[in-house]
């Protein structure tokens, strides 16, 4: 099992969500010895979510980190690669800022952990009167726990149910062990050393979408196997208008990836390392 995990919540223009998110992670049972820290992977934020971190610091039972970055556009990609500059723990868990944990995550993810492999977690997607009732009341919603949710989702307030119960490991964990597709970083558990294989992730993705996948891919011709947490790490995804069908440039980015052999982003890790050792 890791010794210690780095939780890396990504955010921008979000504190009211963000707390929820944070809080949750607060709410953690405890299993074996696995200390955690939260690293927030901020892609320029506001004064608003800086002062919510700096008060959240002084409630929260874990080491909270900052790694904010200057608002150029949605760079999701070096942001986490920032985040992952300031992140001390082996074994690395990626969510995003509008996902709320259940108080197992922690000890899931740490249980899942397996040498030579990510654990591609699950997600349930809370419906939008569901989520406009959280967000009147977000106190009541710190701690979401499993069994009441599994409940909420079968009565239609989210989706995938059945993904809340917790059932054992099998050897359908590792199904489709060469499989990129619909991995996703919203609930990715990665160990550092082998984040540090393939240099992170590639800087050069600018604007929404394939980042992850780019990710994924790296990390699978690099020797890495996927494992599933279906059924067993999941969060709860609050709902949000998504945005629509635009031809990114990151479709050009990610086929140049199909198309070579490469397991090393264009930028990546160890340029931002540089960057921050030069200033």
């Amino acid at each position: 099992m890791p010794e210690k995990i780095s939780v890396i919540v990504s955010t921008y223009n979000n504190p009211q969500v963000l707390e929820m998110v944070l809080r949750s992670l607060a709410a953690q049972r405890r299993r074996g010895s696995t200390a955690y820290e939260v690293v927030v992977a901020d892609d320029g934020s506001g004064p608003d979510t800086a002062a919510l971190i700096g008060r959240l610091r002084g409630e929260l039972d874990y080491p909270l980190l900052h790694a904010w970055q200057a608002d150029t556009g949605f760079r999701l990609a070096e942001s986490r690669n920032n985040a992952l500059l300031a992140a001390s723990g082996d074994y690395v868990v990626f969510i995003d800022g509008d996902c709320l944990v259940l108080p197992d995550f922690i000890a899931t993810h740490a249980r899942l952990a397996q040498a030579g492999c990510f654990v591609a977690g699950a997600r349930c997607y809370i419906k939008k009167r569901k989520t406009a009732a959280i967000l009147a009341a977000p106190q009541r919603w710190w701690r979401p726990s499993r069994l009441p949710w599994f409940f909420r989702a079968l009565l239609g307030g989210a989706n995938r149910p059945f993904q809340l119960l917790a059932l054992p490991d099998t050897a359908r964990r590792h199904r489709h062990p060469g499989r990129w597709q619909k991995v996703q970083t919203c609930n990715l558990g990665v160990w550092r050393a082998d984040i540090e294989r393939v240099d992170g992730f590639d800087a050069t993705y600018v604007g929404h979408g394939l980042e992850d996948s780019d990710f994924i891919l790296r990390l699978l011709r690099a020797g890495l196997r996927r494992k599933s947490g279906r059924f067993a790490s999941v969060v709860l995804h609050l709902w949000h208008p998504r945005p629509g069908a635009v031809q990114s440039p990151n479709v050009g980015r990610f086929q140049a990836l199909l198309d070579s052999g490469r397991t090393l982003p264009v930028t990546g890790l160890a340029a931002l390392r540089d960057k921050a050792a030069a200033a």
